[in-house]
């Protein structure tokens, strides 16, 4: 007999399946078909404009306009708000990080801690674990920090809306290696601890390799080639991720 956890492991926390999306009259996604395990770290990979972050956004309930089935621990929410599905347990990090950049540091995390309340708190001492210039920080203008302490900021605040699955859409882009180990490092750690799953939308292939343990290929808004993380030979990098 297959007891609950063992049940519980093997069901996907998150299922896409037959996603398309459009924008206007453009179609974005072609029937996108995906699955993310618990406790696992997923990386997206593709050329620019193949539809990676527009299958964020569907997932996310931030594109105007999908088609198809997207389930969160075995329950559709293809209805939901984003906000709905924030309070679910989907962390979203986007491109370019949006945090508030005329609010301080502090003023930053507390937004997010006023949203998960006593949850987001017990996970405050994590975050500045994580990424102690965070902590260093606090004072300081989120708009006056370099491109990598917002980052880890961004990430940071995320992580105090205690998901169960964070989002990451580019968090290497434009910052310097040192900050990259230290992302890389804390996706290693927040997977460790059982209880967080990890979507990862990375250019670097390198970071994304090593960070993930699956891997799914985007081409023209559909998934061409999906495997182990491992099996991310340079030939399959040079037939379908070089320019």
């Amino acid at each position: 007999m297959i007891s609950e956890a063992e049940t519980s492991a093997t069901t996907p926390l998150l299922r896409v399946k037959a996603l398309k999306a459009s924008y206007d009259e453009s179609i974005i996604l072609r029937g996108i078909d995906m699955a993310v395990r618990p406790n696992s770290v997923v990386a997206l990979l593709g050329r620019n404009g193949v539809g990676k972050t527009s299958l964020l956004r569907s997932i996310m309930g931030l594109m105007p306009k999908t088609e198809g089935e997207i389930t969160f621990e075995g329950k559709s929410i293809a209805s939901l708000r984003s906000d709905q599905r924030a309070r679910l347990g989907l962390g979203y990090v986007p491109q370019g990080r949006d945090i508030f950049p005329n609010l301080t540091v502090q003023e930053n995390l507390e937004v997010s801690m006023s949203i998960s309340g006593e949850a987001g708190r017990e996970r405050l001492e994590e975050v500045y674990e994580l990424f102690p210039v965070v902590k260093d920080m606090l004072t300081r203008k989120g708009g006056v920090l370099s491109g990598g302490q917002q980052q880890q900021l961004a990430i940071g605040r995320a992580i105090l809306t205690n998901p169960k699955l964070l989002i990451l859409d580019e968090p290497t882009e434009g910052i310097q290696p040192s900050i990259i180990d230290q992302i890389e490092d804390a996706i290693h750690l927040l997977k460790k601890q059982g209880n967080l799953s990890i979507i990862l939308v990375e250019q670097y292939l390198d970071f994304a390799k090593s960070a993930s343990d699956e891997f799914y290929i985007l081409d023209r808004g559909s998934v061409v080639l999906t495997g182990e993380s491992e099996e991310l030979t340079s030939e399959v990098i040079g037939q379908h991720l070089t320019v």
